[in-house]
Order: structure tokens, then sequence, then C-alpha cells
């Protein structure tokens, strides 16, 4: 048995201590925001979470056309939220990314005891100053209020076998442990404080604008953002209440909702 197959315990007990009502298994899936998506179009109802986990993701995606690394080791899934269920509005939707990365970094100094977790906006938890997990939130119709959030978790992956590119950029659980870590324990953690700091979008508090400035692994430093058309280059002043990095550039305050973090140094 590897590190990430699931006993027909651990899913029932995943069922059991979090928010989620249904799982999809499988030993391995290109994709489990793929999966996610599919799940979303087909089904009519759905719970107010389904979790689709697999053991090996062979094609992982990121934001635009990046792939996510799944190296042995690492833990892959997704969540289908019911945003109905949820009370989330769409007005909401382009907070998940942001909030899903607080409840990461929640879990994780839960489980391994660290507090230095930070968010690289918009989309990657960071640990000692190199990527720990990535995060995809995809809406296949906001017409029918369902969103799918994908997480890879670097728990057990030996990173010196990761593709060279990501090699010192790169960081998992268990090198910050010195021990290995059971993948069980983080997903439940995610999943508890997922649920948690939903709840807190739903309802507007200010716990998560605080947070997510707090973390802003950018604040201070000079990032360059590559938007639709245009390339900025300022001094990060943070998280803004609406989840936009706020950059000080040679022409005034510039707030991205969206973009891609190019280079930052500090």
């Amino acid at each position: 048995m590897n590190d990430n197959s699931f006993s027909l315990d651990t899913l029932d007990r995943i069922v059991a201590e979090t928010f989620i009502g249904q799982i999809d298994y499988n030993q391995e899936l290109s994709s489990t925001n793929n999966r996610g998506l599919e799940l979303a179009r087909e089904q009519s109802e759905i719970p107010i979470a389904t979790l689709v986990l697999t053991e090996r993701q062979t094609a992982g995606r990121g934001r635009g056309k990046n792939r996510w690394w799944s190296g042995e080791g690492g833990l892959a899934f997704s969540v289908l939220v019911n945003c109905g269920a949820l009370k989330l509005p769409t007005s909401c939707w382009p907070k998940i990314s942001l909030t899903t990365g607080l409840a990461v970094c929640d879990a994780i100094e839960k489980t391994i005891e660290v507090g230095d977790a930070k968010l690289k906006w918009p989309n990657d938890v960071y640990l000692s100053g190199c990527k720990a997990c990535g995060i995809l939130v995809e809406a296949p119709d906001s017409r029918r209020a369902r969103v799918v959030i994908g997480i890879g978790i670097n728990v057990n992956n030996t990173t010196a076998l990761a593709p060279l590119e990501l090699r010192g950029h790169a960081i998992s659980l268990s090198d910050i442990a010195q021990q290995k870590i059971e993948p069980t324990e983080v997903l439940i953690q995610v999943l508890q404080q997922l649920a948690e700091r939903l709840t807190s979008l739903a309802r507007g508090t200010q716990d998560l604008r605080r947070d997510w400035h707090t973390r802003c692994l950018l604040t201070g430093q000079l990032v360059e953002i590559d938007l639709d058309t245009r390339h900025l280059i300022g001094v990060c002043h943070g998280i803004d209440d609406n989840g936009a990095l706020v950059l000080e550039t040679e022409f005034g305050i510039e707030r991205c909702l969206s973009g891609t973090v190019s280079d930052f140094t500090s």
C-alpha cells in the first residue's frame, strides 16, 4: 500500500469528521479538478461538498497552462462545493482561492506545528520561502452555483526528484518536519479548516481580510505581475479587502484582482 492509499475506514472517517457528504475515490486520475468538473456538470443534485480523491494524479493542472507536479507522496484532491447550500454568492467566488489558501495554512500549522505558512497571491502556499501547495478554483457554470477547488500539497514528496526548474523552489511538509507525515491527517485538517473559512467568507467576517493581509508573502517585496495586456512592476503593499494585490508602481497604486506573479525579490 502506498502513502496515498485510503481504506474504507479512512473514507468513512473523512465523511464523519468533515463537511464532505460524498467521496469520489479513484486509484488514478489525470486531474482531480477535471473529474470534479465532470461531476458538477453531470449530477443533478450534489451534497454541500464532494471530495474527489486519488492515489495518483498523472496530469495535474495549475493556473493557465501551468502543470502541477504530483510526485510520489504528494496529496492531490478536489472539493466540489455546492455554493447554494453554503450561501456563497458569485460575488464571493473570486476570493475562494485566497480563502482556501488560508485554510491550508491553518491546517499545515496544526499538523506540523510551524508558524510561517504564507500566501503567495493568488493561489499558492509557501513554507520557508518555498512552494508547498498550489490551488486551482474553477466553475463549470455559475448558474448552477457549483465550484471545484483543486488542492495539491507536497506532503511526503522527495523534492530532489522534482523537475529541475522546481528544485530549490518547492518544499514538502516532511522536509520541514524531518519525518514522514500521515496524509489522512493533513487531508482532514484541510477539509475542516476549509469548511470554517468558507463559512466565514459567506458571512463576510473580518478575519479573512485580516488573515490574508497578515499572511501575504509578497508584502514589502518588489513584484512583477503579468496581466492580460500589461506587465506591472512595483512594491507590494499586501492584499486588500477585495482580495486584490496592492502594488505601488512608478505610476501610482495598482490593485490587481487577477494576474500572474512572474518574479518577486525582497
